[in-house]
């Protein structure tokens, strides 16, 4: 991402974190408040019945999440300009050049990426839910039961700092293009939003699909958020089966909200 001549002179790592704050902070009220503006403004009506959880969210928990959020922008960005940093010192495995590694891993990358991060989110969610951790670490998160768009990044610092890690921990070992990274970014934004959406929008037979079952739906997250103790998953619900965490009335309540 080029920066431009006004930023350029200013001392680098401000100038980085300006760009950075205002690419992690857009990416955020972009993706939240368009599918706020869509699914909870201008299409409500159309979505009535696939609301998850009966009632209305309050305005204080969505005040609540907004002001969460913008701390874990600000960490975020403050990431931002160590990763670019420590690109620039060599000590990341980034490159500049396409050709470098090809397409074909350009685009693997990214699945690499969201394959990763799926099981990193899911282990370290569960330490989360540790008491000796969910206080400090968690709680602020879950202070909405009922999510909203806006609710995606709602993290404590400590939970911001474990999910701002895992792109340089992953960028130490494998090389990775930076548009590859924003292009992850990008989709694990739009991905968390779609779990806090507390709209359903998935077609009913959807989690007992061969192929869609595979994948975590704003249901399954919801549940999460419902119970606490169950579907701790991110874009699949591979972990949750395999350890056995899946709630057991999940493809019940997924079927109640798409068929009422």
């Amino acid at each position: 991402m080029t920066i431009s001549p006004e930023l350029a002179t200013m001392p680098e790592p401000f100038s980085i974190w300006l760009l950075t704050l205002f690419v992690d902070a857009s990416r955020y009220l972009l993706v939240a408040g368009a599918a706020f503006a869509i699914f909870w403004v201008w299409q409500r009506k159309r979505f009535a019945r696939r609301w998850i959880e009966p009632g209305n969210v309050r305005a204080t928990r969505m005040l609540h999440d907004l002001k969460w959020s913008a701390c874990t922008v600000l960490i975020f960005s403050i990431f931002g300009v160590c990763v670019r940093l420590a690109g620039n010192a060599g000590i990341l495995r980034r490159y500049e050049t396409v050709a470098d590694h090809g397409w074909t891993w350009f685009f693997a990358s990214i699945l690499v990426l969201i394959v990763l991060q799926d099981a990193y989110f899911y282990w370290t969610h569960r330490a989360m839910h540790h008491p000796l951790l969910y206080r400090a670490v968690h709680r602020e998160h879950h202070v909405s039961t009922h999510t909203s768009p806006w609710t995606a990044y709602a993290f404590s610092p400590w939970e911001a700092i474990v999910h701002a890690t895992f792109v340089p921990l992953v960028w130490l070992i494998l090389p990775l293009h930076q548009t590859a990274v924003f292009i992850f970014l990008g989709f694990m934004m739009v991905r968390n939003v779609l779990g806090h959406l507390a709209i359903e929008l998935q077609p009913s037979g959807s989690t007992s699909s061969r192929l869609w079952g595979r994948l975590t739906t704003t249901t399954h997250h919801a549940l999460h958020h419902r119970h606490f103790t169950s579907n701790f998953g991110l874009y699949f619900t591979f972990w949750d089966r395999l350890m056995g965490t899946t709630d057991r009335k999940y493809e019940q309540e997924f079927e109640r909200v798409v068929t009422s």
